[in-house]
């Protein structure tokens, strides 16, 4: 199975991009961290203020993708650029500047169906020199020196030519001029042994709040023994704080192990 979620290129003014206000509401909380596999869309500092993340959403949260680069380029009053990958296989892109210019591309840019359901809708295909334009035209208001050559090949290439897709968004990145970076490592281990009960009930308890939550926002009733239990809803408060905190800005360590522990007591089975 490939990988879903947004990367995430922005210059915050926060100490990280995961703690700059309104990216959780809008992209999500399940921010990427090291793994045995490594963690190539992780959070990493591309210098200059500069910082690139993937992030996607847990099943309680809904992807803003649009609204989210409108707010995270106002907030932090420079371009900013989104784009979401779908199980690796296509991306749709939005980027904003101040200045106003903005675009929305679809990886591979063609006309041809990519056999996935974007949340917004898919972007058409763009004219090849105006898609290489506007990429242009965003790197310069964000410093950069971009190549034009390697963005007019990843603009042109069709999907057999490109790489998984979110190697295909860190490839645009370092075309549009940006270094591969340095790697931010969490502060806070969500796989932290110290959480192993929250492991156990946050998956189902997602999974609860989510179809809750949807079927009321479509008027369908729903049996009380299938809604999200209050166990559920103290461990999704437990699940915001801990992802609120992976990569600083939140609660300690030890903090979030007396949080837990609370939890584990207050709901441990007989």
């Amino acid at each position: 199975m490939g990988w879903f979620g947004t990367l995430l290129l922005a210059r915050p003014t926060t100490a990280t991009l995961p703690m700059q206000p309104r990216v959780r509401e809008a992209f999500g909380s399940h921010f990427a961290t090291p793994n045995p596999w490594g963690n190539k869309v992780g959070l990493y500092d591309l210098g200059q203020g500069w910082q690139r993340v993937g992030v996607r959403p847990f099943a309680t949260e809904q992807l803003r993708l649009s609204a989210g680069v409108d707010d995270l380029m106002a907030a932090t009053a420079a371009p900013a650029v989104a784009a979401y990958v779908s199980n690796s296989s296509c991306a749709h892109l939005e980027g904003r500047t101040p200045a106003g210019r903005s675009f929305s591309l679809h990886l591979p840019n063609n006309d041809e169906p990519c056999g996935y359901q974007h949340v917004e809708g898919r972007p058409r295909r763009v004219d090849p020199d105006l898609a290489v334009h506007a990429l242009r035209t965003w790197a310069v208001e964000a410093g950069r020196t971009p190549s034009i050559e390697a963005i007019t090949a990843i603009i042109g290439s069709d999907q057999d030519n490109l790489p998984v897709m979110e190697d295909a968004v860190l490839a645009l990145s370092a075309a549009l001029g940006f270094p591969s970076g340095a790697e931010i490592l969490p502060v806070i281990n969500p796989d932290d042994p110290a959480f192993d009960d929250y492991q156990r009930v946050i998956r189902m308890a997602d999974i609860r709040a989510a179809r809750e939550k949807y079927m009321a926002s479509r008027g369908w009733p729903l049996d009380d023994d299938e809604k999200a239990t209050a166990e559920d809803h103290d461990y999704l408060r437990f699940r915001d704080l801990l992802w609120s905190s992976v990569y600083g800005g939140g609660a300690t360590r030890d903090e979030l192990v007396a949080q837990h522990d609370q939890l584990a007591a207050r709901w441990k089975k007989q």
